[in-house]
């Protein structure tokens, strides 16, 4: 089911974002000025929100606050341990507003 997450401007180029898609908190991020990703927004390592972490845009990663785990944000897997669990990926639709994919 798409749904209707955020505003364009809500999500400025290489910067983050947590929004609710139903019962899902989900992290938007967007790089540079044209590329959106969504993940879940809670580490698979520890129990910690991931859009209070680091966006690095030049490799599309996103870091983990508690101990410094990143994660692909195309993919959800990880990339730089202590992760090694992928967190969940969602497509993304942009269009008048950021939509998200998400299971039903």
């Amino acid at each position: 089911m798409e749904i209707r997450v955020a505003e364009l401007d809500e999500v400025q180029p290489d910067d983050m974002l947590a929004v609710t898609a139903g019962d899902r908190e989900i992290l938007i991020a967007r790089v540079g000025t044209d590329e959106y990703y969504a993940v879940d927004n809670m580490c698979s390592h520890a129990d910690a929100w991931m859009d209070t972490g680091t966006l690095w845009p030049s490799t599309c990663e996103v870091e983990c606050p508690l101990h410094d785990g990143r994660f692909d944000l195309r993919t959800g897997k990880p990339t730089q341990a202590p992760c090694v669990e992928p967190i969940q990926s969602f497509a993304v639709a942009v269009r008048d507003a950021v939509y998200v994919e998400v299971p039903d």
